[in-house]
C-alpha cells in the first residue's frame, strides 16, 4: 500500500522541520512548505491527502491557503495547527471545512492520533463512496441485462435453427459463420452478466492509473 501523502506547512523552520521529523517518523511520506505560496506550488505537482498548516503566514494567509485547497483538491483533509488561538479563528477554520485544530505546542501522540484518525475517516468515506457508485451501477446493469438478454436469446434461438436446417445442410461457409456469431452472442451474455454481478467482480488496481480501479470484463470463461 503507497504512504498516506501529508504536506506540512509552517513558515517558523524549527517548528516546520519538528513537525516533519515527527510525521515521516511515523510511516507518512511528508513534504513541506514554509508559505501558502509554495504549498499550492505543490499541490500543481502531486495530490496528498492531508495538509497541516499554520494559520499565520507569511504572505497568504492559512484560513486563505485552507479556501484554495478545497477548490482545487477537495478530497485533501486539513489540521489547523497554531499558536495563535482563538474561539473565532476555530470557528472560522471549521466553517471553511478544515478538519481538525490543534494549539501549539501540541503532544506528539495526540498530533499522530489526530492524523490517522483523519485519515481512517477518509478511507472509510471514499470506500462508501466505491460502494454506492458499484452498487447503482449493479441495478442499472441488472435492468439492462434482461432487456438484452431477451433478444439475444432469440438471435440464438434463430442460429440453432439455421445450423440444423436441412437446406444449409453442408454449406461450411455458412455454418462457420453461425458458429462465429454465436460465439461472440455469448461472450456478450458474459460481459452482461459480470456487469449485473460487479459487486464481486474480481478488481486490479494499475499503479499508473492511480485511484482508479479497472475491473476485467473482456476475460471469458470460454479463454479459461
Amino acid at each position: 500500500m503507497d504512504k498516506k501523502k501529508i504536506l506540512v506547512v509552517d513558515d517558523e523552520e524549527i517548528v516546520r522541520y519538528s513537525l516533519v521529523d515527527i510525521v515521516r517518523r511515523h510511516g507518512y511520506d511528508v513534504d513541506d512548505a514554509h508559505s501558502a505560496e509554495e504549498a499550492l506550488e505543490l499541490f500543481s505537482q502531486k495530490k496528498y491527502h492531508l495538509v497541516l498548516t499554520d494559520l499565520v503566514l507569511e504572505g497568504m494567509g492559512g484560513l486563505e491557503l485552507l479556501e484554495n485547497i478545497k477548490v482545487i483538491s477537495p478530497k485533501t483533509l486539513v489540521i489547523v495547527i497554531t499558536g495563535y488561538g482563538s474561539i473565532k479563528t476555530a470557528v472560522t477554520a471549521l466553517r471553511l471545512g478544515v478538519y481538525d485544530y490543534l494549539l501549539k505546542p501540541c503532544d506528539e501522540d495526540e498530533l499522530i492520533i489526530r492524523i490517522r484518525r483523519a485519515l481512517e475517516m477518509q478511507s472509510y468515506g471514499q470506500e462508501q463512496k466505491r460502494i454506492q457508485e458499484v452498487s447503482a451501477i449493479t441495478k442499472t446493469t441488472v435492468t439492462l441485462s434482461d432487456r438484452i438478454n431477451t433478444p439475444l436469446n432469440i438471435i440464438l434461438g434463430n442460429i440453432e435453427m439455421l445450423q440444423i436446417s436441412p437446406e444449409l445442410d453442408g454449406n461450411k461457409k455458412i455454418h462457420e459463420t453461425l458458429t462465429v456469431m454465436e460465439d461472440q452472442i455469448f461472450r456478450i451474455k458474459e460481459v452482461m452478466d459480470k456487469l449485473a454481478h460487479m459487486t464481486t467482480a474480481e478488481t486490479k488496481k494499475y499503479t499508473t492509473l492511480r485511484d482508479y480501479e479497472i475491473i476485467d470484463l473482456t476475460a471469458s470463461k470460454r479463454d479459461g
